[in-house]
């Protein structure tokens, strides 16, 4: 079983791996089989749909690197933390969100909640 931070590591790494293969095998390590991620703008539910998902946030947002930006707090099961992306050269429009989630019995996502706080028109 891993840890939460662990489990939000990858997260965040599953975000930003624009290697397909690799980022589906982040995928299917991160989440359970039928785990889920939703925000105002998107969903998905299972590793093909997420992974679709994260491909299509990447080719409207090339060159994003997503980075944590607050503390990993967990309870029962729960995990909330921040994350911000861009205010780079290469990616100069800064956005940034807070994710829920909700863990399975081994520590994968079982699902995910996005609150972005502003998002660039783009994406």
């Amino acid at each position: 079983m891993r840890t939460v931070n662990e489990t939000v590591a990858n997260y965040i790494a599953a975000w930003n791996e624009t290697d397909p293969a690799r980022r589906r095998e982040i995928v299917a390590r991160t989440w359970t089989e039928d785990g889920s991620y939703l925000d105002a703008r998107r969903e998905g539910t299972g590793h093909a749909h997420i992974d679709a998902m994260i491909a299509a946030v990447q080719e409207g947002l090339p060159g994003y690197r997503v980075r944590l930006s607050s503390g990993v707090e967990a309870h029962h099961g729960r995990v909330r933390f921040s994350w911000t992306a861009g205010g780079t050269d290469l990616a100069p429009l800064f956005f940034g969100g807070t994710d829920f989630a909700v863990l399975a019995e081994d520590g994968r996502l079982r699902a995910v909640t996005g609150f972005i706080d502003a998002m660039p028109s783009q994406a």
